[in-house]
């Protein structure tokens, strides 16, 4: 019974990163629609989300090939890998999606790229 359990959270941990890097890529390809404009904030951080959905990418195609094909499962072992993957793919995402709505994030990065920060809300 553990065994089904594990396989079926692998299973839905794929399936979720799976879904995460299409819509990571879906939104990448978008920048600047429809007018054309690509903001500063967008073009600084576009490599590293590029980067990051194609780690997602990787990761949710080894949790499925794992989900699929792994025999046996250790909880503490798996439970591991999908944290350490959350961490290094996921966090990083969220926080750079949501650094223009952070006043710490925003100070950060007008500190360290010596510009405003614009991604391109405003009135």
């Amino acid at each position: 019974m553990q065994s089904v359990v594990l396989r079926v959270a692998v299973l839905g941990w794929a399936g979720l990163s799976l879904l995460l890097a299409l819509h990571w890529f879906v939104e990448l390809g978008m920048v600047g629609f429809p007018d054309g404009y690509v903001t500063p904030f967008a073009r600084a951080t576009g490599p590293l989300l590029h980067i990051l959905a194609t780690a997602c990418l990787m990761q949710g195609l080894y949790f499925l090939y794992r989900g699929l094909f792994g025999k046996g499962f250790g909880v503490l072992g798996l439970g591991l890998q999908i944290l350490i993957a959350a961490v290094l793919t996921v966090a990083p995402v969220m926080i750079v999606r949501n650094c223009p709505h952070s006043q710490t994030c925003s100070r950060a990065y007008e500190a360290l790229t010596n510009t405003m920060m614009d991604d391109g809300a405003g009135g």
